[in-house]
């Protein structure tokens, strides 16, 4: 009898080691639970991080239906299941937590989330996603349906005016959440995400919640990596803002003109400067850029136009190819003195301007070296030529 005894207690004994063991390793592990309804599919596990994107695991769900993925995750992170034929589910976790998933029949959000908080509220996100995402799939099926229809332009406005409503009701549901969780990884992802091609938040108008987030997140978990990474591109987008305030008021109206020194076609030394005692009209633009294409005409109109009256332009192009640039000038008629800036988006001249290839781009200066008017709409231009002209240099 002692002999048995001693043999129980011994397959206690072993039992606890192994129960304790098999808690540790749970506890060191983060878990994904899931039963899925499709047949003769694949699940994928991936990782996702920034641009980076990494494959975890797979399983194969041909025969059965349940999955289970275990994986070494420190800290909080997100993780994508991607199945053929379903919405890619987004789930945060980390050692220690155990994400239930499961598929349903229900045709909008076919999926329950359980296990943590931070899953939880991105599935919540992502449920409101897909129905308005839904609610715009219907609208582009009318539009497909209605092209032989004699009404389709009125239908066609009435169907962009729908889907502006979807799109502003689904961004004011967006920053309501934000408001309402501004440290939860689900705002984390929302406060760089689109609807449809739109960005959900701009990064200037918005900025106040992008620095929410930031915050937010840095406060709860600050070694954690995609709080860093958020905090360092809000520092990014904060000085861009600094930076592009100052261009604003450097470039303001009645600022003088930035200098700087190039090479014209011809050779020769050019500085704003030189044109001092003229109107001048700096045009920003490229071969190869189509928008240009169609401006440069108008350019040569206005040259036609008012050159008689004191007017001169200097056209610098952000043109690789030099043959090209020349080709165009020639084929468009293009007048004034050309430079070509060759170091395209990294030129000095385009920050001392702030144009960030946003092509064409004008410039209107007075003849006493001040900025009158600068942008893009083109329509602004002759009227604006004519109003300096018309107003002389002591304006």
């Amino acid at each position: 009898m002692k002999k048995y005894t001693s043999l129980i207690l011994l397959l206690i004994i072993t039992f606890m080691f192994v129960s304790c063991g098999s808690d540790k390793t749970a506890k060191n592990k983060a878990v994904i639970i899931g039963k899925y309804l499709q047949k003769d599919a694949q699940i994928f596990l991936k990782k996702v991080h920034a641009n980076n994107v990494k494959l975890l695991d797979s399983a194969d769900i041909s025969v059965k239906p349940e999955f289970t993925f275990r994986f070494n995750s420190p800290d909080y992170a997100l993780f994508r299941l991607e199945c053929e034929g379903l919405y890619p589910i987004i789930v945060v976790a980390r050692n220690g937590d155990t994400i239930r998933i499961e598929q349903t029949t229900d045709v909008v959000w076919p999926f329950i989330v359980e296990g943590n908080d931070e899953s939880r509220l991105a599935a919540i996100y992502f449920e409101r996603l897909k129905l308005d995402e839904r609610r715009v799939d219907s609208l582009s099926a009318i539009f497909h349906n209605s092209q032989s229809h004699p009404d389709f332009m009125a239908i066609r406005d009435e169907l962009n005016r729908r889907f502006v409503n979807i799109r502003e009701s689904h961004t004011e549901w967006c920053k309501a959440f934000v408001k309402d969780h501004p440290a939860s990884f689900a705002s984390l992802i929302m406060i760089n995400s689109f609807f449809r091609e739109f960005l959900l938040f701009d990064q200037k108008e918005d900025f106040a919640y992008f620095e929410l987030v930031a915050n937010a997140v840095k406060e709860r978990m600050p070694e954690n990596r995609y709080a860093i990474d958020l905090n360092d591109q809000v520092e990014r987008i904060r000085k861009g803002i600094e930076v592009e305030a100052e261009a604003q008021m450097r470039l303001a109206p009645g600022q003088k003109v930035p200098e700087f020194e190039m090479k014209s076609m011809d050779g020769k030394t050019i500085r704003p400067s030189d044109m001092e005692g003229k109107y001048l009209l700096i045009y920003f633009w490229a071969a190869a850029d189509a928008e240009s294409r169609q401006i440069n005409p108008f350019i040569a109109k206005l040259y036609e136009a008012y050159n008689k009256m004191g007017l001169e332009i200097m056209t610098i192009s952000f043109d690789m190819d030099a043959n090209v640039w020349k080709a165009a000038i020639e084929l468009d008629a293009l007048p004034g003195t050309h430079i070509d800036d060759a170091s395209g988006p990294r030129s000095a001249v385009q920050k001392l301007f702030n144009i960030k290839m946003r092509l064409p781009t004008y410039f209107l200066i007075d003849t006493q070296g001040r900025i009158y008017k600068h942008g893009r709409d083109f329509k602004e231009l002759d009227p604006a030529i004519e109003e300096l002209i018309t107003k002389g240099p002591n304006y």
